[in-house]
C-alpha cells in the first residue's frame, strides 16, 4: 500500500488537531452546562427562601391550594383535630340551613355515623409524622344539622404542611344522580373552569382526561387536543432525564411534588410554570389518578429582579440591609488593612419609636422610618453606608478618610437630621437618637467585633442619657454585650422578675380589686435595664414570645398561690404585645396556661394597646373571638393618646379602658384633661365597659377621678410595683 503524502498527513493531523479541539470545546460546553444548571437550583433554593422570609406561606407554593380558593365551589378546611377552620359559601349554605357559622365546628358534627371512622381515619393518617401528602379519594356522608336528609358526597382530601401548621383540605362533589356518567362526573369535577391556574387530570398511566380553560389559555392546546395525549407534549427538553426521574421518585414516594418547569406552547414558545403535581389515591391504597395544577410565571422576571435587590435591601426603606453592609465591611476591612487607615462603624437607634407605634399606629411608624432614612442618607458622604439592621436600628459605616473628629461631627449631623420636627397624616412628633462609634482598628479587627463594641457603646450613651459615645466611654462595663442576644438567655439565668402594682377604687375605702403584672430585668452584668430599652428589642428579635408566655405562666401562678394563701379573687391584668397576637396558638396557649396554674379564665384581664387594638386585632378578628371563647376579659390601654375609631372599638368588644397616665397627671391642674377624663370615662360608661386610670400619684388626681366615676386607679399614691413576696403581706394588711 502506498504511504500518504506528506500533504495529506498533514491535511490528516490539521483534521484530528480540529476534531480534538472540537471535543475540548464541547467538553467545556458540557460543564459550563452543568455549572449553569447547578447555579440554577441554587438559585431556585434562595428564590424559595426569599419567599418564605418574606412571608409567602406554602399555599402560595401549593399552586392546587390556590386553584381550589379560586374556583372551587364546595369545600372546607380542616384542622389536624377536624376543627373547621373555613368553608366556602356553597358548602356553608348546605350544611348549616340554619345560619350557624361552621367556623372552629368540628367536621364530625356533620358526619353521618357511618362516615365517622372514614373521618377519624384520613385524620389519624394525615396527623402521622411520615404521612404522605397524596390525595385520598373517598365517598362520604355529611348532613345538615337541622334537616334529617344526609348528603352523599365524593371527596378528595389532601394535607397542606407549612414550617409549624397542618391543615386539610376536605374537596366536595355531590355524588352524580341516577342515569349519570360517574366516570365523566369523576374526570370533570375539578376541572375549576374559573380559576387563573391550568389545571389537568390525568388516568394512572399518565394520559390526560380533563383540562380546565386556563390549560388552553397558557399552553395553546385546546381541551379536544389534549385529551388523550401524555403532558410530554408541553416538554421543553430543557429538563434532562434524571429530573424526571428525580420528579416521579418524589411523586410516587410522597403522592406530591410542587417546584419549577420549563415547558413549551403549542406555538413553540418556552415558558416556566410553577405546578403541583399529587397522585390521587383510593380506599386501598391505589393510585387512581394524577392531578396537577399550575401557574405560568415567565412574566415574573421582573419580579426575580426585585427578589435579588431585596436580598441585599431593606424592603420598607429601600437602604442596604444586613447582608449588603457585611459585604461593604469586608471590602472596607481590606482597604483599610492595605492602606493602614481608619474606618468607623456607628450603631443608632432611633428614640421615642414604639411611642410613635403605640399612639399613632404603625402605618405612621412606617412613614417616620422612612423619612429618617432619606434624611441619614443625605446627611452621610458618598463613600459611606447607612444599613436599616432591625426595627429601629441603623448601623453606618464611615470609611476613609476618617478619625474621631470626623465621626463625631458625622454623628451631630445625623442627630440633627433624625431629630427634626416631623408632621405625618397631621400629627407633629419629634423623635432623638442614640449613637455608639467603635474604630478599626482600635475597637476591633472584624465585622463582628465592630458591631458588638458600636452596639455597646449606643447602650452606654442610651443608658446615661448622652445622644453619642465613643466604645471606650460608651462601654459601662466589660460585661457589656448585644442585649438581644443576652434577652435570649435571660430566662434560664433568673434575670427576670415580675412585681404587681395595687388595682383599687378611687373611693375613701381603697378597695383592692386586682393588680398589673409587670416586668423587671436585672442583667447579670449591666443591672436593672428599663423595659422601655428591653420591650422593644424583645419584640423586634421575636423573644418578646417567649418573654409573653412566661410572664403570663408566672402571674397566673402567684395569683393561684395568694387565692391559696388567704387572698381574695382578683382580677390579674397582663400586657400583650402586638407580636403575640399575631401568633396564630397565642390563645391555645393562654387557655393551657390557665388550665395548668387552676386560674378561671374570668381572672384574667389581657392588656393591649389603643393601637395595637386599632391594628392587630382588626386584622385577626379569630384570635379576639377565640380568647373570648376561653373567657378571658380584654382590656384597650393607653386610651386618649391615639386616633380610635369609637365604630372599630365598638366592634371589638372589649371590657375596659384604661386612661393614659398623660392625661392622668395634669387632671388636677388642667380643665382639659378634666374633660378629656370625663369624656372618656362617659364613653366607656356609654359602651357597657370599665375604666381604669393609670399614674395616680396624687390626691387631687384621685378626687377628679372619683367625683367623674372612674371604676378604678393605679398609680404611686395607692401602691408603687413590688415583687410578689411583698403583695401579699401588704394586701392582706389593708
Amino acid at each position: 500500500m502506498k504511504p500518504p503524502s506528506k500533504a495529506t498527513a498533514g491535511l490528516r493531523d490539521e483534521a484530528l488537531k480540529a476534531i480534538i479541539n472540537l471535543q475540548r470545546q464541547l467538553f467545556s460546553y458540557a460543564q459550563d452546562l452543568s455549572a449553569v444548571m447547578e447555579q440554577h437550583s441554587r438559585l431556585q433554593q434562595q428564590y424559595q427562601t426569599v419567599l418564605q422570609f418574606h412571608g409567602r406561606s406554602g399555599h402560595n407554593q401549593d399552586v392546587l391550594v390556590n386553584a381550589v380558593r379560586h374556583g372551587m365551589d364546595q369545600y372546607l378546611v380542616t384542622s389536624e383535630q377536624g376543627e373547621i377552620t373555613f368553608a366556602s359559601p356553597s358548602t356553608q349554605k348546605a350544611l348549616s340551613s340554619s345560619g350557624l357559622d361552621l367556623r372552629f365546628q368540628s367536621i364530625l358534627q356533620f358526619t353521618h355515623p357511618c362516615g365517622v371512622d372514614t373521618v377519624n381515619a384520613l385524620l389519624k393518617k394525615f396527623s402521622a409524622p411520615d404521612a404522605t401528602s397524596a390525595i385520598e379519594q373517598r365517598e362520604l356522608m355529611l348532613f345538615d344539622c337541622a334537616k334529617v336528609p344526609s348528603l352523599p358526597y365524593d371527596a378528595l382530601v389532601f394535607p397542606v404542611r407549612t414550617v409549624d401548621t397542618l391543615e386539610i383540605y376536605w374537596l366536595l362533589r355531590p355524588q352524580p344522580h341516577a342515569g349519570q356518567n360517574s366516570l365523566e362526573v369523576q374526570k370533570n369535577w375539578l376541572a375549576l373552569e374559573h380559576c387563573p391556574e391550568g389545571v389537568l387530570m390525568t388516568d394512572p398511566e399518565g394520559r390526560i382526561v380533563a383540562v380546565n380553560p386556563s390549560f388552553a389559555r397558557v399552553t395553546g392546546y385546546s381541551a379536544d387536543e389534549a385529551i388523550g395525549q401524555n403532558p410530554r407534549i408541553l416538554s421543553s427538553g430543557r429538563q434532562d432525564p434524571s429530573f424526571y426521574r428525580a420528579f416521579w421518585a418524589h411523586l410516587v414516594d410522597d403522592g406530591n411534588w410542587t417546584g419549577e418547569f420549563f415547558n413549551r406552547r403549542k406555538t413553540g414558545q418556552i415558558y416556566t410554570d410553577w405546578k403541583t403535581v399529587k397522585a390521587i389515591r383510593n380506599v386501598h391504597g391505589e393510585t387512581v389518578s394524577y392531578l396537577c395544577a399550575f401557574d405560568d410565571i415567565t412574566h415574573r422576571a421582573s419580579e426575580a429582579a426585585e427578589l435579588a435587590r431585596l436580598a441585599h435591601h431593606d424592603a420598607l426603606t429601600g437602604l442596604p440591609n444586613r447582608r449588603l453592609l457585611e459585604d461593604r465591611m469586608k471590602q472596607a476591612l481590606a482597604v483599610a488593612a492595605r492602606n493602614r487607615s481608619g474606618l468607623c462603624l456607628l450603631v443608632l437607634d432611633l428614640n421615642k419609636f414604639k411611642l410613635v407605634n403605640d399612639e399613632f399606629g404603625h402605618a405612621v411608624g412606617d412613614q417616620v422610618l422612612k423619612i429618617v432614612s432619606a434624611r441619614m442618607s443625605a446627611s452621610l458622604r458618598d463613600s459611606d453606608t447607612v444599613a436599616r439592621v432591625g426595627g429601629d436600628e441603623f448601623v453606618i459605616l464611615l470609611q476613609s478618610p476618617v478619625d474621631d473628629g470626623n465621626a463625631q461631627s458625622i454623628a451631630s449631623s445625623l442627630l440633627q437630621s433624625v431629630s427634626a420636627p416631623l408632621k405625618i397624616d397631621g400629627h407633629e412628633m419629634q423623635i432623638g437618637a442614640s449613637i455608639g462609634c467603635a474604630r478599626y482598628p482600635a475597637d476591633g479587627e472584624d465585622t463582628a467585633t465592630l458591631l458588638k463594641n458600636a452596639d455597646a457603646a449606643m447602650f452606654g450613651a442610651k443608658r446615661f442619657g448622652l445622644e453619642f459615645s465613643f466604645y471606650d466611654t460608651g462601654e459601662t462595663t466589660a460585661g457589656a454585650r448585644d442585649l438581644g442576644f443576652d434577652l435570649w438567655r435571660a430566662l434560664e439565668r433568673n434575670e427576670m422578675q415580675l412585681v404587681f402594682q395595687p388595682q383599687v377604687t378611687p373611693d375613701h375605702g381603697q378597695r383592692l380589686c386586682g393588680c398589673e403584672a409587670l416586668l423587671r430585668w436585672h442583667h447579670a452584668s449591666l443591672g436593672d435595664i428599663s423595659p422601655g430599652t428591653f420591650i422593644p428589642i424583645a419584640e423586634s428579635n421575636g423573644a418578646i414570645v417567649a418573654l409573653g408566655d412566661w410572664v403570663l405562666r408566672t402571674a397566673c401562678a402567684q395569683l393561684r398561690f395568694w387565692k391559696d394563701n388567704g387572698l381574695p379573687d382578683l382580677t390579674l391584668s397582663v400586657h400583650v404585645s402586638s407580636i403575640q397576637l399575631q401568633d396564630l396558638k397565642f390563645p391555645t396557649r393562654v387557655g393551657q396556661i390557665l388550665l395548668d396554674c387552676g386560674v378561671d379564665a374570668s381572672q384574667l384581664e389581657l392588656e393591649v394597646s389603643e393601637a395595637t387594638a386599632m391594628q392587630c386585632l382588626l386584622e385577626h378578628p379569630l384570635r379576639q373571638s377565640a380568647l373570648r371563647e376561653l373567657g378571658v376579659k380584654l382590656a384597650v390601654t393607653d386610651f386618649g393618646v391615639g386616633s380610635s375609631n369609637l365604630s372599630q372599638l365598638r366592634s371589638l368588644q372589649f371590657d375596659r379602658l384604661k386612661i393614659s397616665q398623660r392625661i392622668v397627671q395634669n387632671l388636677a391642674q388642667s380643665d382639659d384633661a378634666q374633660a378629656l377624663s370625663q369624656c372618656f370615662v362617659g364613653i366607656g360608661f356609654a359602651m357597657g365597659l370599665d375604666v381604669t386610670a393609670a399614674g395616680v400619684e396624687n390626691s387631687g388626681q384621685m378626687d377628679v377621678l372619683a367625683a367623674q366615676g372612674c371604676d378604678l386607679v393605679q398609680g404611686y399614691l395607692t401602691g408603687r410595683p413590688m415583687p410578689a413576696e411583698a403583695f401579699l403581706p401588704w394586701a392582706l394588711a389593708r
